[in-house]
């Protein structure tokens, strides 16, 4: 499969990435509620199927013994936790060298990977104005090639609206889990009214920025056509250096009001630069304490 995006290497560094998710964040979340709990009752809740990836030593033996199926217990006191990669796909994440929607790709694989690896399920949605089909409820490390397969052939197209996507989410799922946002996040207000939704039903969320090089720090200048990549509507103008500094003050504003938005809310935020390894990008977010509160 010499054209996708997810190679041995890719796996060896998801893998490493895992590692230490693991010992930074749930590690430590995990030591913070036997703490709180100590001493307390545990209540059993039902069973479930035993997937690959899961802790051998909560198999129950003596169901195997007896039925020769693997499953293991829940307990009630057990903070269950499914993460939802909600994922862009409108024609605005069709840009820049490294591409945005190839990067966003990447991390919401890798997501998925410690998803699978530390938490009940992981899920993988796309959106543009609408939730799409995806690859959801996904248990244990081995259905990554599952995740690689889908997101190898997931396209870029349309436009977005993250306040009826979201909207749409929050109507299906009800129980609270932890959603990151993989987007570029082109009109604000109606990512903030999605936003809402999502607080409303007590998920946390983590919103992570994709953006070019370009899109940032913008050097080009002369005549150009700007064409929008979701409407097809395009601009002739003429690109000046007071144009440009207007422009990088415009972009900083706009990234600066999706962090104050999410730090007033307890949200999670971190610009995911497409000339930063998708790696190095989300162990800095580990290593901040990130994904998990």
């Amino acid at each position: 499969m010499a054209d996708t995006l997810f190679d041995k290497d890719f796996l060896k560094r998801i893998e490493y990435l895992n590692l230490i998710a693991r010992r930074l964040v749930f590690g430590r979340q995990q030591a913070q509620h036997q703490s709180v709990r100590k001493g307390a009752s545990i209540e059993f809740k039902d069973f479930r199927e035993y997937s690959p990836g899961d802790d051998p030593r909560t198999v129950d033996w003596t169901v195997y013994a007896r039925l020769g199926e693997l499953v293991i217990k829940l307990f009630r006191q057990e903070e269950e936790l499914d993460l939802w990669v909600l994922l862009d796909r409108s024609g605005s994440m069709n840009f820049g060298d490294p591409n945005k929607f190839d990067h966003a790709r990447r991390i919401a694989a890798a997501l998925a990977y410690i998803g699978m690896s530390n938490m009940d399920s992981a899920s993988i949605v796309p959106f543009t104005n609408k939730l799409e089909p995806g690859r959801t409820q996904l248990r244990g490390r081995g259905r990554i090639f599952n995740v690689f397969e889908f997101l190898d052939d997931l396209k870029t197209g349309g436009v977005t609206d993250p306040a009826a996507s979201l909207q749409e989410f929050v109507s299906r799922v009800r129980r609270p889990g932890l959603i990151v946002l993989l987007s570029d996040f082109y009109g604000l207000e109606r990512v903030r009214a999605g936003l809402d939704r999502l607080r409303f039903f007590k998920h946390q969320i983590y919103v992570m920025q994709v953006a070019s090089p370009w899109e940032v720090n913008p050097t080009i200048r002369g005549e150009l056509r700007l064409v929008d990549c979701e409407t097809s509507e395009f601009d002739d103008l003429t690109i000046t250096d007071s144009m440009l500094r207007r422009y990088r003050k415009a972009f900083a504003d706009f990234s600066e009001d999706i962090k104050r938005y999410g730090m007033k809310y307890a949200i999670g935020y971190a610009l995911a630069r497409t000339d930063t390894p998708f790696d190095a990008f989300l162990r800095t977010v580990l290593e901040r304490g990130g994904l998990v509160a």
